[in-house]
């Protein structure tokens, strides 16, 4: 049972991996141009979760990266917008941007990194992972393949 707490080793290299991140991702946000920053937040949460899955013994390809954070953001698209919304407005759009890719990243940063580690140790994935659809014994398989020196 994993007790819903990732161990405090795991636990360092995920706040290393959500946080940077995290920080890339506001950086980006902060851009003051409607949609100019999507691509490279994109680029940066599928990187955060590529390497999360290498933290618990998973490889994660570029697709099911994607899918996961597909997902994960279908509920933060009215934020999404509100945020592009504001872009033009000097000052408030740059701030706004970066706080709410941060705040985003971080949050399923730490949502897939909960369910890599549950699936790492046998159990079903209770968040991100299981809205994607993506059953346990595709994880435990990718796993292997990585554990023996594949990813």
């Amino acid at each position: 049972m994993s007790k819903n707490k990732i161990p405090d080793e795991l636990s360092g290299k995920c706040h290393i991996i959500i946080h940077s991140a995290t920080t890339a991702a506001a950086s980006f946000g902060a851009i003051p141009i409607p949609i100019a920053d999507a691509i490279p937040i994109g680029a940066v949460q599928i990187s955060m979760v590529v390497a999360l899955g290498k933290v618990f013994g998973l490889t994660i390809g570029k697709a099911t990266a994607e899918a996961i954070i597909g997902a994960s953001t279908a509920a933060t698209v009215g934020r999404f917008t509100a945020t592009q919304l504001s872009k033009p407005i000097p000052g408030l759009g740059s701030a706004v941007g970066a706080v709410t890719a941060a705040a985003i990243t971080e949050a399923l940063g730490w949502a897939v990194a909960y369910d890599f580690y549950r699936v790492s140790v046998g159990e079903s994935p209770e968040k991100v992972v299981k809205a994607v659809g993506v059953g346990i014994d595709y994880f435990n398989k990718a796993g292997k393949v990585y554990k023996k020196g594949g990813g």
